[in-house]
């Protein structure tokens, strides 16, 4: 029986991903931008860190539309959409 050494670090990179991801759900259902700003910077750290921090673009306010966390951008004359959402909002 063989064992993957990396299995453990690979499952608790997702609990991480996961926790940040429920923080950002919590932040939208409590409407408290301070908890994104703390996902934020967890990510910002973990990627800081070397690890790949998780699809949280969606979770953040767009700078360009003003679409709130947990809402699909709002495409605007002049400004390009990637995956129905403003190159802007996904970059930490």
């Amino acid at each position: 029986m063989s064992s993957d050494p990396g299995a453990s670090a690979r499952s608790n990179l997702e609990r991480a991903r996961r926790s940040v991801q429920q923080i950002h759900e919590a932040a939208v259902r409590h409407r408290d931008p301070v908890l994104h700003d703390l996902a934020d910077e967890i990510s910002e750290i973990a990627m800081m860190l070397g690890h790949d921090a998780g699809p949280v673009q969606e979770w953040r306010p767009c700078p360009v539309c003003g679409a709130q966390p947990g809402a699909h951008c709002i495409n605007m004359p002049g400004h390009e959409m990637v995956d129905d959402m403003h190159p802007e909002r996904t970059r930490l």
